[in-house]
């Protein structure tokens, strides 16, 4: 038991909210998309990677997606990276020089993790530092906690992020992208 506990026993990925959240970005504009392959967004990057009218770039790591997306916003597109919340770490110099220096903007849809529902340690380590670092970083960032505020919360994201020149960040906790314990 303790090992399916590990696995991931009994979660399956709740693909209605994958598609919601899909939707919701091309709703607001999002014409372009740089990520890292992970198993929390899951059936969202699917979706992302097979839908034509979306430009998907997959990048090895997040500072490295960060700065694809800055180039996508300098090349006209409106841009967002897909990315564990674990990533804020090793793109706070592109979010520092890029982003805020030279106000080159993007959206981030992150995971979240707040420590409620976090079933592995091994996550939460990493992943705990998504809002101490936007926080530090002056970023604004709002959690998505019902899967129904999706489309307002991403549409109005993207308007800080055109309107302010500055990257905002809708981070998704686990709940919305998982079914099951």
């Amino acid at each position: 038991m303790v090992m399916e506990k590990l696995r991931g026993g009994g979660v399956r990925h709740n693909v209605t909210n994958a598609s919601i959240l899909h939707r919701s970005l091309k709703e607001a504009g999002i014409d372009f998309v740089s990520l890292v392959p992970d198993s929390y967004f899951r059936e969202l990057n699917r979706l992302l990677i097979a839908d034509p009218e979306m430009r998907t770039v997959i990048a090895t790591r997040e500072d490295e997606g960060m700065a694809i997306c800055a180039g996508a916003y300098l090349g006209g597109k409106k841009p967002c990276m897909v990315m564990e919340a674990s990533g804020y770490g090793s793109g706070a110099g592109v979010l520092a020089r890029i982003c805020q220096i030279h106000h080159t903007p993007f959206l981030i849809l992150s995971s979240h993790v707040s420590g409620l529902g976090e079933m592995y340690y091994f996550h939460s380590e990493t992943r705990f530092l998504g809002e101490p670092i936007l926080r530090g970083m002056g970023i604004p960032f709002v959690v998505i906690y019902r899967i129904e505020d999706a489309p307002v919360l991403i549409r109005e994201a993207w308007l800080s992020v055109e309107g302010q020149r500055h990257p905002v960040a809708v981070m998704v906790p686990r709940h919305i992208l998982f079914e099951g314990r």
